[in-house]
């Protein structure tokens, strides 16, 4: 339970600026998508397809495009369409046999393949197959033995910080143990170190970052310096949460109010929730949930669907936090920019503590609503109605 702000729905929505799109797909090169992957530490997405197959054709009309896939993919991975039967893809399938269509490739920029999966997938299956993807792939056990046998080499040092940091492992002691070795830390690659290192506030390499802050930000931009900043707090957090220690939250608040002070107020309103959601200190949660939800969620949807989810996942043996699900669950299906997905979340919501006759009218009033009952959306709500008529 107190890893729970690793799996926190909402703040995704609170905390980044991805658009709700689909998938952006690149089109450079293969080798020109190999150094991009590198150069932003992603693993690449491959989608090899042909343009008769049936079921490729139904991916790129039905869950490329979903917003819900794009956030995870556009963060994650850098993504390419490959056609296997004409330029590049004659090349690549030498290296990464295709058999049958679609095959989904997800490969490493030194192209090591991580895994694949063949046919095509609903957005919710490609979320579920990508998040794995994301979860076991851990680039630190490449640089471990190495670091092991005393290469302390920047670049090994500093890739090791890196993909420990990724992997959400403790970074804090490689970062130190280099760091004391150093004579000079205004050098480029020491301040470039220093950024990677700030992995938590309560740190050392935090305060340097801090205190070398004017330099760092000649050789970086500032979105580059508030997602690190973002990253330390988070960071910060999950350690309030594992040790259970409120003071390290003011700690990481006092940081963002220092380093991005417009985000730091929200900063500290949304983690009071995953703390009490987290330690299961429900004491003041409807005050807590009221007052976020009214200063920063007037017009956000998704994000009152999401809080709901929330709230229902980590604390539903709590009558206040299930009261509030409902509500904000509710609002967030009547508003005038609900998807499916809201319904939906609701109407689970109204089945559990309401009853089957409650949920199946919300059920039957969003598919009365529906113009196509071809489309996904009119599927979905059919298929839940009739999982819920049949429990």
């Amino acid at each position: 339970m107190r890893s729970i702000l690793r799996v926190l729905a909402f703040v995704t929505i609170c905390t980044t600026s991805i658009s709700a799109q689909g998938i952006e797909f690149y089109h450079g090169t293969w080798e020109e998508a190999l150094l991009k992957a590198k150069e932003e530490d992603k693993i690449i997405f491959v989608d090899a397809y042909t343009t008769w197959c049936g079921p490729c054709k139904r991916m790129s009309s039905n869950t490329f495009p979903d917003p819900e896939v794009g956030k995870l993919f556009n963060q994650y991975f850098l993504s390419l369409k490959i056609d296997m039967e004409k330029g590049m893809g004659l090349e690549f399938r030498n290296k990464f046999p295709v058999s049958a269509y679609p095959t989904l490739f997800f490969i490493d920029y030194d192209e090591t393949l991580i895994k694949k999966t063949v046919g095509a997938k609903t957005p919710a299956d490609l979320i579920a197959f990508a998040e794995n993807v994301i979860s076991k792939f851990d680039k630190s056990t490449k640089y471990e033995a190495a670091y092991a046998d005393g290469d302390r080499s920047y670049q090994l040092v500093y890739d090791y910080v890196a993909a420990l940091n990724k992997s959400g492992k403790p970074s804090v002691k490689i970062a130190n143990d280099y760091l004391a070795e150093q004579e000079d830390l205004s050098t480029e690659e020491n301040l470039r170190f220093i950024l990677e290192a700030a992995s938590q506030v309560d740190c050392q390499c935090f305060d340097l970052f801090e205190e070398h802050k004017s330099q760092i930000s000649k050789l970086v931009d500032k979105e580059t310096i508030e997602a690190q900043v973002r990253f330390a707090c988070n960071n910060t957090v999950n350690r309030a949460i594992e040790f259970e220690s409120p003071e390290l939250i003011e700690l990481a608040t006092a940081a963002m109010k220092r380093n991005i002070p417009g985000e730091a107020d929200r900063f500290k309103a949304e983690n009071e929730i995953h703390y009490a959601l987290a330690l299961h200190a429900l004491t003041d949660i409807d005050a807590l949930v009221n007052q976020y939800v009214k200063k920063y969620m007037k017009n956000d949807p998704e994000g009152l669907n999401l809080l709901a989810i929330d709230l229902d996942k980590f604390a539903s043996d709590d009558k206040t936090c299930r009261k509030l699900a409902l509500e904000l669950s509710e609002r967030a299906a009547t508003d005038k920019n609900a998807t499916t997905a809201f319904v939906t979340t609701y109407a689970n919501l109204v089945y559990k503590e309401k009853g089957k006759e409650e949920a199946v009218k919300i059920l039957d009033d969003a598919l009365l609503k529906s113009e196509d009952q071809e489309s996904k959306d009119y599927k979905e709500l059919k298929a839940l109605k009739n999982k819920i008529e049949n429990s």
